[in-house]
């Protein structure tokens, strides 16, 4: 975190020295709510972004974004001796916050513009799990991994804009199968819709 406020001070340090350059601030949330198999989840984020514009086609943001899923309801596990299955409450709430640079390339600049952006990123993630009576606690990172996707941004005028992204980032999942917690990695992907202002 304390990288990427250092980073967004240089960038928006270097505007005084770019007369060309553009200040963009864009701000993203979002909520869910779903059920399955014996488990209700819900999930919300926010996200917020300060990109730089090195010209017309292309620009550098760092972006943060924080994702709170909150799991709970009965997984399937075997009774002490193993010979059936049993039903068990959990609960569970996971905090996965990411901090990312990205070059973005803007192949046509226009009232609507498609882009493509990559870069590289740190996710940190903070999990509490309660189960069997007991809670476990842990807190894991990934880094430096590849953070990309492509979006389009629509101009509403007086330098506000309305974004809508496509994301794709590598994970971890921790699960829990016949009362072992097991853990993999994933590929995140989510969509987003950003509100904007061009400085």
């Amino acid at each position: 975190m304390r990288v990427f406020l250092l980073l967004a001070t240089v960038m928006l340090a270097a505007v005084s020295t770019h007369a060309q350059a553009a200040v963009t601030i864009n701000l993203s949330g979002s909520a869910s709510n779903s059920t399955a198999n014996l488990e209700k989840t819900t999930a919300h984020a926010v996200s917020a972004n300060v990109g730089l514009g090195l010209g017309e086609y292309l620009s550098i943001g760092l972006t943060h974004r924080r994702s709170y899923t909150d799991n709970g309801g009965q997984k399937k596990g075997r009774n002490a001796d193993g010979t059936a299955y049993v039903y068990i409450p959990f609960q569970e709430r996971t905090e996965a916050v990411t901090n990312s640079v990205d070059l973005t390339v803007i192949p046509y600049s226009g009232v609507i513009s498609p882009f493509v952006f990559g870069g590289v990123a740190r996710r940190d993630y903070y999990n509490q799990f309660d189960y069997l009576g007991n809670r476990i606690t842990s807190t894991q990172s990934l880094y430096p991994v590849p953070n990309y996707g492509f979006g389009v941004a629509i101009q509403l005028g007086q330098g506000f804009q309305l974004k809508i992204t496509q994301t794709y980032s590598p994970g971890k999942e921790t699960t829990i199968e016949d009362n072992v917690e097991k853990e993999k990695e994933v590929k995140d992907t989510y969509t987003e819709l950003w509100l904007g202002y061009k400085i």
